[in-house]
């Protein structure tokens, strides 16, 4: 026998895609990344079902993907043991029919729709409709039977028609950097269905479509902040949602944990991964009185772990990855437009849901819920079944004296309700005479009415907490629409200016790559600045911003972030936005009650960063540490709604609710909240049961007071916004009931406070804090009543 040499040919790798070599012999089952990524797919979104029946998804991606580079026998198979696992029985057969159906109609039209989406889609409309049309003649021709056959083709039919969209992509054949918005949202839809196709797969009690959607929440709230981290949560509770029974509850749960899991992302992933944990918490504890948790801790944990494990460079190189995939699809208006339209929409589609939700709390909600007929004849036939029930008198009380009976029980309830309790002599001397249980009698129906009093106190209770959810499920609509105005509100490039900075900025020596110049919803200009770095020599300072300056008119300053610097690329990014007119300059001085080494009082000064400058204070309710926790939660609460962009209406009424529901004691804090816009010099003051304001103009003195009740008392508050104009050298002078308190010691009181004020002519605002304080406590002897604290805020121009 001889052996023949055959010459070494190398197969291209376009041909190992297609599972082919130039010997004719199929490589298609070989293991390649395409071949399991299609098989993956196949299996995951074979598995995926709708109304308890419907299993389109899996023969969509099968239609999709046999006029790719996909091995058609191994899709189909996927597909079919996708379906068979997910629970299909009479839908395998018809699989197999449309798989049969669509490989014959593809071949016999191939020149004319195999390249053609709507046509081919319209194939898959057929072919799917055929055998199910077939299978319900078969089963008895029902009407049912036929409306689910034509819904699950027109769902084949949309789905072929997206899918395609995306296959370039799956298969690698898609050239880089011209990614259209429609190829990308056809492979975030197959991705986030076949998610859904995890439904029901566990590992150890931890289910894994529930544990890798918190692992991608805790992702994106970690790299993209509280924003994102919401938009990724309703993603991920509607995915959970398509794999279940619909429960709109986990989509608000996973977006208010996305919000508070980006809140937290500044302390590290830790600090992602635990708000996340604490709003999961808090949401179970508010909605449901943690009878039942909405996100099992069991899958939180393991996500959690893997989120904390996964290293923080990974991270930057999957997203950076992603970023500079997408960059060039930024010259597209037309696309960019219409992905906003659609943000909006679905965001306003969101913030109606909540709206809607939140009329449903208000209106099973009731205010106070007071005892009717039916709950007194209920308390009598309690009294009865344990008293009168095997008495030998019982015929003749409960029957032929019914009424007489009654009568009495009546007459009872009006001293319960009096007294709270009865003793025999508030029972009619013919009852007692003929009733052989008398004291029996009486005891049973105070302890009977005690429980119909906390019966009462529970459901009134319960009805508030609905009130207060209803509230805050509609702060939370106001977010998002707000977000939506934002997204949807104009911002105007001025490639004009651009091309004249960076003209102007290379001229000086500075390596810049690119600038973007644009005027804000605002009027105000911002400019972005992507230059190789200066190596800490402040060249941002001592040239660009002095540049920038100059070509704009207006005077441009480093923004709230300064300088970041990128480690992977080694570029850094120069935000400059416009110099704020008016600058703040504070001073705070405080003393605690008399032999308290805590004081109960919390303030906060904040720059918001978007022209806002935030003056704080609360006072909690008595003093020592019970109140300083009291205010403490409000002032950090507050802090972090007015960073995210609630507006001041919104979060106050957020705090007051979260304080109510706080705990069963007293839980309320008094809330003066000043906010300055830097811009045009407004002033508007927020005032929740907090003392005066004081606005000092030279030698005068302005009073800002209005009436209302500390947050955490009532459900329902209303806020009063007083605006003021501060003039350059205005200050701002907030102080706690303690302050006032100890000026009333005097004749004169609050009259005082004012003469003292108006006499101080200190122009430092810590030293005017220190000059208040000192006067209050000479006022008390040094041995103050209540807390005191002292908030001075100088406004100036620049």
């Amino acid at each position: 026998m001889k052996t023949q040499i055959v010459p070494y040919q190398k197969n291209s790798i376009l041909e190992r895609m297609h599972g082919k070599t130039r010997g004719g012999i199929s490589a298609g089952l070989a293991i390649s990344k395409n071949n399991i990524i299609f098989f993956l797919l196949s299996f995951l979104l074979g598995r995926v079902s709708l109304f308890g029946g419907l299993m389109p998804f899996g023969l969509a991606f099968y239609a999709a993907a046999i006029t790719s580079n996909a091995n058609r026998f191994l899709t189909a198979a996927a597909v079919v043991a996708g379906m068979a696992t997910g629970g299909a029985r009479t839908e395998l057969y018809t699989a197999l029919t449309f798989m049969v159906l669509f490989s014959l109609f593809t071949k016999l039209l191939k020149n004319s729709a195999e390249k053609e989406n709507l046509k081919h889609a319209a194939l898959g409309f057929v072919s799917a409709a055929v055998p199910q049309i077939i299978m319900a003649w078969l089963q008895g021709f029902l009407m049912y039977d036929v409306l689910m056959a034509l819904l699950n083709s027109v769902l084949v039919f949309s789905m072929i028609y997206i899918f395609r969209r995306g296959m370039p992509l799956i298969e690698g054949t898609k050239k880089k950097g011209v990614i259209g918005n429609e190829e990308m949202i056809s492979v975030a839809m197959m991705a986030a269905i076949s998610l859904s196709g995890l439904g029901g797969i566990n590992i150890f009690g931890t289910s894994v479509l529930n544990a890798l959607g918190i692992l991608a929440v805790m992702l994106l709230s970690f790299k993209a902040g509280p924003g994102v981290g919401a938009a990724v949560g309703v993603i991920v509770g509607l995915v959970i949602n398509l794999s279940g029974p619909a429960t709109p509850l986990v989509i608000g749960s996973y977006a208010f944990c996305g919000l508070m899991a980006g809140l937290f992302r500044n302390i590290g992933k830790m600090g992602t991964a635990v708000g996340f944990i604490l709003a999961n918490a808090v949401l179970t504890l508010y909605i449901n009185g943690s009878t039942e948790v909405i996100i099992h801790i069991k899958d939180i944990i393991p996500a959690a772990l893997m989120f904390v494990i996964v290293p923080k460079k990974v991270i930057e190189d999957v997203f950076g990855a992603f970023s500079q995939e997408t960059e060039a699809s930024k010259d597209k208006p037309a696309y960019s437009r219409r992905i906003k339209e659609l943000t909006v929409e679905r965001l306003n589609n969101f913030a109606r849901a909540f709206e809607e939700l939140s009329k449903t709390f208000s209106e099973i909600s009731q205010t106070k819920i007071v005892a009717g007929k039916q709950d007194i004849s209920s308390l009598f036939d309690r009294v009865a079944d344990k008293v009168c029930k095997d008495c030998s008198l019982c015929l003749h009380c409960w029957d032929r004296n019914f009424y007489n009976t009654y009568q009495v029980m009546f007459k009872i309830v009006e001293n319960l309700e009096k007294k709270g309790w009865i003793d025999e002599s508030d029972i009619p001397e013919y009852f007692m005479e003929r009733c052989e249980r008398i004291g029996e009698f009486v005891r049973q129906v105070n302890n009977v009415y005690e429980l119909f009093k906390v019966d009462m106190v529970w459901k009134n209770r319960i009805g508030e907490s609905r009130g207060l959810i209803s509230q805050q499920l509609d702060g939370l609509a106001k977010v998002i629409l707000n977000l939506a105005v934002e997204i949807d509100g104009e911002i105007k490039f001025k490639s004009d200016m651009e091309d004249v900075l960076l003209f102007e900025l290379r001229n000086k020596g500075i390596k810049v790559n690119d600038v973007v110049v644009c005027e804000n919803k605002w009027g105000k200009y911002e400019v972005n600045i992507f230059h190789n770095g200066c190596a800490g020599a402040n060249k941002c300072l001592d040239y660009i911003e002095e540049v920038a300056s100059s070509v704009l008119g207006r005077r441009m300053v480093r923004g709230k972030n300064e300088c970041i610097h990128n480690y992977r690329t080694g570029m850094c990014n120069l935000k400059l936005v416009e110099a704020e007119v008016f600058s703040i300059t504070t001073g705070m001085a405080r003393s605690s009650k008399y032999e308290n080494q805590v004081s109960g009082d919390s303030y906060s000064f904040m720059n918001t960063g978007s022209g806002k400058y935030i003056l704080a204070l609360s006072d909690g309710m008595g003093t020592g540490q019970a109140a300083s926790s009291q205010s403490k939660v409000a002032i950090s609460l507050l802090e972090q709604f007015m960073e995210t962009g609630f507006d001041q209406d919104t979060a106050i009424k957020l705090i007051n609710s979260i304080l109510v529901l706080k705990s069963d004691d007293d839980s309320f804090a008094t809330i003066d909240l000043s906010a300055i816009d830097l811009y045009d010099g407004k002033i508007e003051f927020v005032k929740i049961g907090a003392a005066p304001t004081f606005i000092k103009r030279q030698n005068k003195v302005e009073v800002v007071k209005t009436v209302s009740l500390p947050a955490g008392i009532l459900s329902d508050i209303d806020t009063e916004l007083v605006s003021k104009n501060a003039d350059n050298g205005d200050f701002i002078i907030m102080v706690t009931d303690g302050i006032i308190d100890s000026f009333k010691l005097e004749e004169g009181g609050e009259q005082n406070l004012i003469k003292f004020i108006e006499d101080i002519d200190s122009i430092n605002p810590q030293g005017i804090a220190d000059l208040i304080l000192a006067e209050a406590c000479s006022k008390c002897k040094d041995k103050p009543v209540d807390d005191m604290t002292v908030l001075v805020a100088k406004v100036w121009k620049r």
